[in-house]
Protein backbone atom coordinates (compact mmCIF):
# COMPACT_ATOMS: atom_id res chain seq x y z
CA UNK A 1 0.00 0.00 0.00
CA UNK A 2 1.61 3.01 -0.92
CA UNK A 3 1.43 6.38 0.85
CA UNK A 4 -0.52 7.66 -2.47
CA UNK A 5 -3.35 5.14 -2.10
CA UNK A 6 -3.94 5.41 1.31
CA UNK A 7 -4.52 9.75 0.97
CA UNK A 8 -6.94 8.65 -1.72
CA UNK A 9 -9.27 6.28 0.32
CA UNK A 10 -9.11 8.88 3.25
CA UNK A 11 -10.12 11.80 0.69
CA UNK A 12 -12.29 9.34 -0.97
CA UNK A 13 -14.22 8.60 3.03
CA UNK A 14 -13.83 12.55 3.31
CA UNK A 15 -15.78 13.63 0.49
CA UNK A 16 -19.12 10.96 1.66
CA UNK A 17 -21.38 12.37 3.77
CA UNK A 18 -22.99 8.90 4.37
CA UNK A 19 -19.98 7.78 5.87
CA UNK A 20 -18.61 10.63 8.16
CA UNK A 21 -20.76 10.15 10.85
CA UNK A 22 -19.36 6.50 11.12
CA UNK A 23 -15.67 6.99 10.71
CA UNK A 24 -16.29 9.34 13.82
CA UNK A 25 -17.82 6.88 15.39
CA UNK A 26 -15.09 4.24 14.83
CA UNK A 27 -12.72 6.83 15.85
CA UNK A 28 -14.11 7.40 19.52
CA UNK A 29 -14.30 3.68 20.08
CA UNK A 30 -10.41 3.44 19.09
CA UNK A 31 -9.38 6.05 21.39
CA UNK A 32 -11.26 4.49 24.37
CA UNK A 33 -10.62 1.03 23.83
CA UNK A 34 -6.70 1.82 22.74
CA UNK A 35 -7.46 -0.39 19.81
CA UNK A 36 -10.06 -1.38 16.77
CA UNK A 37 -12.89 -3.28 18.31
CA UNK A 38 -16.68 -2.93 19.49
CA UNK A 39 -19.49 -1.28 17.29
CA UNK A 40 -20.89 1.99 16.04
CA UNK A 41 -24.89 2.91 16.51
CA UNK A 42 -26.13 5.46 14.40
CA UNK A 43 -29.60 6.16 15.34
CA UNK A 44 -31.86 8.10 13.26
CA UNK A 45 -29.68 7.61 9.64
CA UNK A 46 -30.03 9.78 6.53
CA UNK A 47 -30.69 8.89 3.55
CA UNK A 48 -27.39 9.39 1.99
CA UNK A 49 -25.74 7.19 5.29
CA UNK A 50 -28.21 4.12 4.21
CA UNK A 51 -27.17 4.25 0.73
CA UNK A 52 -23.59 4.40 1.43
CA UNK A 53 -22.88 2.16 4.13
CA UNK A 54 -25.82 -0.54 2.52
CA UNK A 55 -23.49 -0.38 -0.61
CA UNK A 56 -20.42 -1.62 1.44
CA UNK A 57 -21.44 -3.61 3.31
CA UNK A 58 -24.35 -5.30 1.19
CA UNK A 59 -27.02 -4.49 2.93
CA UNK A 60 -30.58 -3.23 2.52
CA UNK A 61 -31.27 -0.53 5.54
CA UNK A 62 -34.12 1.59 3.82
CA UNK A 63 -36.84 0.31 6.83
CA UNK A 64 -33.89 0.47 9.71
CA UNK A 65 -34.34 3.33 11.98
CA UNK A 66 -30.91 2.45 13.67
CA UNK A 67 -27.95 1.24 12.21
CA UNK A 68 -25.33 -1.09 14.23
CA UNK A 69 -22.12 -1.57 12.20
CA UNK A 70 -19.33 -3.42 13.27
CA UNK A 71 -15.78 -2.30 13.19
CA UNK A 72 -14.84 -5.84 12.35
CA UNK A 73 -17.59 -6.31 9.67
CA UNK A 74 -16.42 -3.08 7.89
CA UNK A 75 -12.72 -3.93 7.49
CA UNK A 76 -14.52 -7.17 6.12
CA UNK A 77 -16.16 -5.06 3.53
CA UNK A 78 -13.72 -2.67 2.82
CA UNK A 79 -11.72 -6.26 1.98
CA UNK A 80 -14.11 -6.18 -1.41
CA UNK A 81 -13.71 -2.79 -2.47
CA UNK A 82 -11.08 -1.15 -4.89
CA UNK A 83 -9.52 -0.06 -1.47
CA UNK A 84 -9.01 -3.98 -0.33
CA UNK A 85 -5.08 -2.97 0.09
CA UNK A 86 -6.19 -0.10 2.77
CA UNK A 87 -6.13 -1.35 6.49
CA UNK A 88 -8.75 0.30 8.11
CA UNK A 89 -6.29 1.85 10.89
CA UNK A 90 -3.81 3.66 8.63
CA UNK A 91 -7.18 4.52 7.38
CA UNK A 92 -8.90 6.07 10.11
CA UNK A 93 -5.38 7.84 10.88
CA UNK A 94 -5.82 9.36 7.47
CA UNK A 95 -9.10 10.46 7.86
CA UNK A 96 -8.24 12.14 11.00
CA UNK A 97 -5.08 13.80 9.59
CA UNK A 98 -2.41 11.97 11.73
CA UNK A 99 -2.53 9.94 14.52
CA UNK A 100 -4.92 8.87 16.69
CA UNK A 101 -4.16 9.39 20.39
CA UNK A 102 -6.11 6.74 22.33
CA UNK A 103 -7.31 8.62 25.83
CA UNK A 104 -4.53 6.71 27.88
CA UNK A 105 -2.12 8.18 25.73
CA UNK A 106 -3.36 11.57 25.41
CA UNK A 107 -3.75 11.90 29.08
CA UNK A 108 0.04 10.57 29.23
CA UNK A 109 1.54 12.95 26.94
CA UNK A 110 -0.79 15.58 29.04
CA UNK A 111 0.99 14.76 32.31
CA UNK A 112 4.07 14.41 30.69
CA UNK A 113 3.62 17.98 29.46
CA UNK A 114 2.41 19.41 32.60
CA UNK A 115 5.34 17.82 34.72
CA UNK A 116 8.04 19.51 32.32
CA UNK A 117 5.94 22.71 32.93
CA UNK A 118 6.55 22.73 36.32
CA UNK A 119 9.82 21.33 36.44
CA UNK A 120 10.85 24.20 34.23
CA UNK A 121 9.71 26.60 36.91
CA UNK A 122 11.86 24.79 39.31
CA UNK A 123 14.91 24.57 37.90
CA UNK A 124 15.01 28.14 37.06
CA UNK A 125 14.18 28.82 40.72
CA UNK A 126 15.82 26.58 43.16
CA UNK A 127 14.77 28.32 46.23
CA UNK A 128 13.54 25.96 48.85
CA UNK A 129 10.38 27.82 49.55
CA UNK A 130 9.62 27.74 45.78
CA UNK A 131 10.20 24.56 44.86
CA UNK A 132 8.10 23.50 48.08
CA UNK A 133 4.85 25.84 46.61
CA UNK A 134 5.59 24.67 43.28
CA UNK A 135 5.04 21.12 44.41
CA UNK A 136 2.55 21.81 46.75
CA UNK A 137 0.32 23.51 44.08
CA UNK A 138 1.10 20.63 41.55
CA UNK A 139 0.49 17.44 43.37
CA UNK A 140 -2.34 19.34 45.58
CA UNK A 141 -5.34 19.35 43.38
CA UNK A 142 -7.42 21.15 46.00
CA UNK A 143 -5.02 23.85 46.86
CA UNK A 144 -3.98 24.11 43.01
CA UNK A 145 -7.07 23.83 41.41
CA UNK A 146 -6.84 27.83 40.25
CA UNK A 147 -3.41 26.74 39.01
CA UNK A 148 -4.77 23.59 36.84
CA UNK A 149 -7.67 25.09 35.29
CA UNK A 150 -5.35 28.27 33.91
CA UNK A 151 -2.81 25.42 32.93
CA UNK A 152 -5.37 23.56 30.69
CA UNK A 153 -7.04 27.16 29.32
CA UNK A 154 -3.73 29.48 29.24
CA UNK A 155 -0.45 27.30 29.55
CA UNK A 156 1.27 30.67 28.78
CA UNK A 157 -0.52 33.16 30.72
CA UNK A 158 0.22 30.61 33.95
CA UNK A 159 3.68 30.41 33.36
CA UNK A 160 4.14 34.62 33.29
CA UNK A 161 2.18 34.40 36.39
CA UNK A 162 3.68 31.76 38.36
CA UNK A 163 7.38 33.09 36.98
CA UNK A 164 6.38 36.89 38.76
CA UNK A 165 4.72 35.18 41.74
CA UNK A 166 8.34 32.95 42.40
CA UNK A 167 10.25 35.87 41.94
CA UNK A 168 8.45 37.64 44.23
CA UNK A 169 8.78 35.12 46.90
CA UNK A 170 12.43 35.28 46.22
CA UNK A 171 12.86 39.21 47.14
CA UNK A 172 10.12 39.49 49.89
CA UNK A 173 11.33 42.51 52.28
CA UNK A 174 11.50 40.54 55.25
CA UNK A 175 14.61 39.63 56.36
CA UNK A 176 15.90 36.58 58.33
CA UNK A 177 14.09 34.90 60.61
CA UNK A 178 10.93 36.79 59.48
CA UNK A 179 11.94 40.16 60.74
CA UNK A 180 10.79 42.64 58.43
CA UNK A 181 13.76 44.90 57.38
CA UNK A 182 11.74 47.35 55.79
CA UNK A 183 8.07 47.56 55.18
CA UNK A 184 7.22 47.76 51.36
CA UNK A 185 3.88 48.98 49.96
CA UNK A 186 2.42 46.49 47.79
CA UNK A 187 2.37 48.50 45.03
CA UNK A 188 6.06 49.34 45.02
CA UNK A 189 6.90 45.77 45.69
CA UNK A 190 4.71 44.76 42.90
CA UNK A 191 6.75 47.56 40.88
CA UNK A 192 10.42 46.11 41.60
CA UNK A 193 8.80 42.74 40.40
CA UNK A 194 7.12 43.17 37.63
CA UNK A 195 7.25 46.62 36.77
CA UNK A 196 3.16 47.04 36.86
CA UNK A 197 2.18 48.27 40.72
CA UNK A 198 -1.47 46.27 40.14
CA UNK A 199 0.33 42.85 39.24
CA UNK A 200 -0.33 41.59 42.90
CA UNK A 201 -3.73 43.70 43.25
CA UNK A 202 -5.66 41.42 45.98
CA UNK A 203 -8.49 41.03 42.92
CA UNK A 204 -6.93 39.47 40.51
CA UNK A 205 -5.74 35.83 39.82
CA UNK A 206 -1.84 37.05 40.11
CA UNK A 207 -2.82 38.79 43.24
CA UNK A 208 -4.60 35.74 44.63
CA UNK A 209 -1.85 33.30 43.90
CA UNK A 210 0.87 35.58 45.49
CA UNK A 211 -1.36 35.14 48.71
CA UNK A 212 -1.79 31.46 48.17
CA UNK A 213 1.86 31.16 48.05
CA UNK A 214 2.62 33.53 51.24
CA UNK A 215 0.12 31.90 53.16
CA UNK A 216 1.71 28.12 52.25
CA UNK A 217 5.17 29.95 53.70
CA UNK A 218 3.49 31.03 56.88
CA UNK A 219 2.52 27.58 57.62
CA UNK A 220 5.72 26.17 57.02
CA UNK A 221 6.85 29.27 59.62
CA UNK A 222 4.24 28.12 61.70
CA UNK A 223 2.68 24.96 62.03
CA UNK A 224 -0.45 26.64 64.32
CA UNK A 225 -0.97 28.64 60.65
CA UNK A 226 -3.95 28.17 58.41
CA UNK A 227 -4.92 30.50 55.39
CA UNK A 228 -8.55 30.24 54.93
CA UNK A 229 -10.02 29.32 51.45
CA UNK A 230 -11.31 32.35 51.33
CA UNK A 231 -9.25 34.87 53.49
CA UNK A 232 -11.16 38.21 54.46
CA UNK A 233 -9.50 41.39 53.81
CA UNK A 234 -7.73 41.97 57.04
CA UNK A 235 -6.53 38.49 57.45
CA UNK A 236 -4.61 39.18 54.14
CA UNK A 237 -3.16 42.47 55.31
CA UNK A 238 -1.80 40.71 58.09
CA UNK A 239 -0.19 38.01 55.90
CA UNK A 240 1.50 40.17 53.88
CA UNK A 241 2.23 42.60 56.71
CA UNK A 242 4.19 39.27 57.78
CA UNK A 243 6.22 39.03 55.01
CA UNK A 244 7.01 43.13 54.95
CA UNK A 245 4.71 44.54 52.48
CA UNK A 246 1.84 46.61 53.49
CA UNK A 247 -1.41 46.78 51.55
CA UNK A 248 -1.94 50.54 53.34
CA UNK A 249 -0.45 52.36 55.86
CA UNK A 250 -2.92 55.67 56.13
CA UNK A 251 -6.56 54.68 56.54
CA UNK A 252 -5.57 51.26 58.22
CA UNK A 253 -5.16 53.13 61.57
CA UNK A 254 -5.73 51.88 65.67
CA UNK A 255 -7.42 54.33 68.31
CA UNK A 256 -6.02 54.99 71.09
CA UNK A 257 -5.00 57.14 74.52
CA UNK A 258 -2.51 56.84 76.75
CA UNK A 259 -0.14 55.14 74.88
CA UNK A 260 3.77 56.31 74.90
CA UNK A 261 6.11 55.33 72.09
CA UNK A 262 9.79 54.15 71.97
CA UNK A 263 12.22 54.49 68.88
CA UNK A 264 15.50 52.27 70.05
CA UNK A 265 13.63 50.25 72.76
CA UNK A 266 13.58 51.82 75.84
CA UNK A 267 16.33 54.06 75.23
CA UNK A 268 14.30 57.22 73.45
CA UNK A 269 10.93 58.28 74.37
CA UNK A 270 8.65 59.18 71.40
CA UNK A 271 8.53 63.32 72.74
CA UNK A 272 4.78 63.77 70.69
CA UNK A 273 3.30 60.23 71.81
CA UNK A 274 3.86 61.38 75.57
CA UNK A 275 3.31 64.75 75.09
CA UNK A 276 -0.53 63.65 73.42
CA UNK A 277 -0.77 61.34 76.88
CA UNK A 278 -0.18 63.47 78.99
CA UNK A 279 -2.76 66.19 77.56
CA UNK A 280 -5.36 62.77 77.25
CA UNK A 281 -6.07 63.36 73.62
CA UNK A 282 -7.47 60.61 71.46
CA UNK A 283 -5.70 59.83 68.32
CA UNK A 284 -5.98 57.83 65.36
CA UNK A 285 -3.06 56.56 64.91
CA UNK A 286 -2.31 55.14 61.23
CA UNK A 287 0.09 52.13 60.27
CA UNK A 288 2.05 54.60 58.86
CA UNK A 289 3.46 55.66 62.12
CA UNK A 290 2.76 52.66 64.06
CA UNK A 291 5.97 50.94 62.19
CA UNK A 292 7.96 53.41 62.72
CA UNK A 293 8.14 52.80 66.55
CA UNK A 294 9.96 49.95 68.11
CA UNK A 295 8.27 49.65 71.19
CA UNK A 296 4.79 50.84 72.98
CA UNK A 297 3.86 51.15 76.63
CA UNK A 298 1.21 52.69 78.69
CA UNK A 299 1.43 56.05 80.10
CA UNK A 300 0.75 55.43 83.46
CA UNK A 301 3.26 52.87 83.91
CA UNK A 302 1.62 49.99 84.70
CA UNK A 303 1.36 46.68 82.23
CA UNK A 304 -2.12 46.63 81.45
CA UNK A 305 -4.12 48.54 78.60
CA UNK A 306 -8.31 48.47 78.11
CA UNK A 307 -9.35 47.73 74.56
CA UNK A 308 -13.01 48.12 73.54
CA UNK A 309 -14.25 47.66 69.85
CA UNK A 310 -17.11 50.64 69.90
CA UNK A 311 -16.00 54.04 69.22
CA UNK A 312 -19.28 55.23 71.18
CA UNK A 313 -18.18 53.04 74.52
CA UNK A 314 -14.92 54.36 73.64
CA UNK A 315 -16.22 58.28 73.81
CA UNK A 316 -18.10 56.97 76.83
CA UNK A 317 -15.32 56.17 79.21
CA UNK A 318 -13.17 59.26 78.58
CA UNK A 319 -16.50 61.75 78.82
CA UNK A 320 -15.86 60.35 82.52
CA UNK A 321 -12.20 62.02 82.65
CA UNK A 322 -13.01 65.42 81.70
CA UNK A 323 -11.56 68.41 83.65
CA UNK A 324 -10.24 65.75 85.75
CA UNK A 325 -6.55 66.02 86.75
CA UNK A 326 -5.64 62.42 86.10
CA UNK A 327 -5.20 61.30 82.66
CA UNK A 328 -7.33 58.65 80.98
CA UNK A 329 -6.51 54.96 81.37
CA UNK A 330 -4.32 53.49 78.66
CA UNK A 331 -7.21 52.61 75.84
CA UNK A 332 -7.57 51.56 72.96
CA UNK A 333 -10.39 51.18 70.16
CA UNK A 334 -10.13 48.80 67.32
CA UNK A 335 -13.10 50.79 65.45
CA UNK A 336 -14.86 46.94 64.68
CA UNK A 337 -12.68 44.53 63.05
CA UNK A 338 -8.73 44.32 64.22
CA UNK A 339 -6.58 46.07 61.48
CA UNK A 340 -3.35 45.70 60.91
CA UNK A 341 -2.39 48.89 63.17
CA UNK A 342 -4.25 47.65 66.27
CA UNK A 343 -2.51 44.01 65.37
CA UNK A 344 0.88 45.14 65.63
CA UNK A 345 -0.17 47.41 68.70
CA UNK A 346 -1.14 44.82 70.71
CA UNK A 347 1.88 42.79 69.58
CA UNK A 348 4.63 45.32 70.60
CA UNK A 349 2.68 45.90 73.84
CA UNK A 350 2.46 42.26 74.50
CA UNK A 351 6.39 41.95 74.11
CA UNK A 352 6.90 44.93 76.75
CA UNK A 353 5.18 42.24 78.78
CA UNK A 354 1.88 44.17 78.73
CA UNK A 355 -1.43 42.84 79.81
CA UNK A 356 -4.68 43.51 77.68
CA UNK A 357 -7.93 43.78 78.87
CA UNK A 358 -9.87 43.02 75.86
CA UNK A 359 -13.74 43.40 75.58
CA UNK A 360 -16.37 43.38 72.45
CA UNK A 361 -19.84 42.82 71.54
CA UNK A 362 -21.84 39.62 71.90
CA UNK A 363 -22.42 38.57 68.29
CA UNK A 364 -20.82 35.61 66.52
CA UNK A 365 -17.95 38.18 64.86
CA UNK A 366 -17.34 39.63 68.08
CA UNK A 367 -16.59 36.29 70.01
CA UNK A 368 -14.80 35.44 67.25
CA UNK A 369 -12.51 38.45 67.66
CA UNK A 370 -12.15 37.90 71.20
CA UNK A 371 -10.94 34.20 70.37
CA UNK A 372 -8.12 35.38 68.06
CA UNK A 373 -6.77 38.12 70.04
CA UNK A 374 -6.64 35.41 72.66
CA UNK A 375 -5.15 33.04 70.27
CA UNK A 376 -2.77 35.61 69.06
CA UNK A 377 -1.32 36.15 72.65
CA UNK A 378 -2.66 33.04 75.22
CA UNK A 379 -0.69 34.68 78.06
CA UNK A 380 -1.69 38.08 77.57
CA UNK A 381 -4.78 38.88 77.03
CA UNK A 382 -7.22 38.53 79.53
CA UNK A 383 -11.09 38.65 78.17
CA UNK A 384 -12.90 41.71 79.79
CA UNK A 385 -16.81 41.72 80.80
CA UNK A 386 -16.70 38.52 78.28
CA UNK A 387 -18.91 36.96 80.94
CA UNK A 388 -22.51 34.84 80.36
CA UNK A 389 -24.17 37.26 82.90
CA UNK A 390 -22.17 40.04 81.09
CA UNK A 391 -23.97 38.65 77.59
CA UNK A 392 -27.32 38.49 79.50
CA UNK A 393 -27.00 42.02 80.66
CA UNK A 394 -26.15 43.01 77.03
CA UNK A 395 -29.22 41.36 75.57
CA UNK A 396 -30.44 43.24 72.62
CA UNK A 397 -33.69 42.50 70.50
CA UNK A 398 -31.46 42.19 67.33
CA UNK A 399 -32.24 38.99 66.72
CA UNK A 400 -28.92 37.04 64.37
CA UNK A 401 -29.43 35.38 60.99
CA UNK A 402 -28.59 31.62 60.75
CA UNK A 403 -25.50 32.30 58.33
CA UNK A 404 -24.36 34.87 61.23
CA UNK A 405 -24.70 32.01 64.12
CA UNK A 406 -22.82 29.34 61.74
CA UNK A 407 -19.70 31.40 62.17
CA UNK A 408 -19.92 30.13 65.87
CA UNK A 409 -18.57 26.83 64.55
CA UNK A 410 -15.63 28.28 64.21
CA UNK A 411 -15.85 29.06 68.15
CA UNK A 412 -13.73 27.14 70.51
CA UNK A 413 -12.42 29.23 73.07
CA UNK A 414 -13.53 27.66 76.41
CA UNK A 415 -13.56 30.87 78.14
CA UNK A 416 -16.50 31.83 75.49
CA UNK A 417 -18.35 28.68 75.61
CA UNK A 418 -21.00 29.46 78.06
CA UNK A 419 -21.64 32.51 76.24
CA UNK A 420 -21.56 30.53 72.74
CA UNK A 421 -23.86 27.51 74.11
CA UNK A 422 -26.59 30.77 75.13
CA UNK A 423 -26.01 32.58 71.95
CA UNK A 424 -27.38 29.53 69.67
CA UNK A 425 -30.36 28.95 71.93
CA UNK A 426 -31.88 33.02 71.90
CA UNK A 427 -30.35 34.08 68.42
CA UNK A 428 -29.74 37.31 69.61
CA UNK A 429 -26.76 39.53 70.22
CA UNK A 430 -25.52 41.69 73.17
CA UNK A 431 -23.81 45.41 72.74
CA UNK A 432 -21.35 47.13 74.81
CA UNK A 433 -23.01 50.08 75.36
CA UNK A 434 -25.03 48.31 78.21
CA UNK A 435 -22.04 47.54 79.92
CA UNK A 436 -20.59 51.22 79.81
CA UNK A 437 -21.27 51.58 83.86
CA UNK A 438 -19.00 47.82 84.46
CA UNK A 439 -16.45 49.57 82.33
CA UNK A 440 -16.49 53.05 83.80
CA UNK A 441 -15.92 51.31 87.01
CA UNK A 442 -12.80 48.87 86.33
CA UNK A 443 -11.10 51.99 84.24
CA UNK A 444 -12.15 54.44 87.06
CA UNK A 445 -11.69 52.46 90.23
CA UNK A 446 -9.68 49.28 89.35
CA UNK A 447 -7.62 49.94 87.11
CA UNK A 448 -5.62 47.46 85.28
CA UNK A 449 -2.93 48.77 86.98
CA UNK A 450 -4.36 48.10 89.92
CA UNK A 451 -5.31 44.37 88.81
CA UNK A 452 -2.89 42.70 91.52
CA UNK A 453 -5.26 44.24 94.30
CA UNK A 454 -8.64 43.66 92.85
CA UNK A 455 -9.22 41.15 90.19
CA UNK A 456 -10.94 42.75 86.60
CA UNK A 457 -13.81 40.58 85.56
CA UNK A 458 -13.16 37.51 83.22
Amino acid sequence: MSKNDLQIAAEFFRGEPGFQRLFKKFIQNYRSLGRLGGTARLTKPTLEEKEALGGILGQDFSGKSTLTISIKGFAKALEKTRFSHVDLKELLFAYQGGTILTKNEEENEYLEAKNRFFQDLSEEYPQETCQMWLEHIQSNKRAGRGVHCTYNENPFLLKEQLKNVLEAIGKLPAGDNNHPVEYCRLPVFAHRITNDPHAFDTNTPQGRLLIQALGFIRGLQDADYQLSSSPHSEEITELLSNFGIIRDDILNFVTCVGIIAYKNGSAKLNDWWQKCAEEGAALNIPLREIIKEESFSPFNGQKAVFVVENSGVFSAILDTYQNKVLPPPPLICTNGQFKLAALLLFDRLVQNEVTIYYSGDFDPEGLLMAQRLESRHPSKVRLWHYTLADYQKSLSEVVLSENRLNKLKKLNSPKLAAVKEFMMETKRAGYQEKLIDAFLYDTTRGQAGQSHKRKLKN
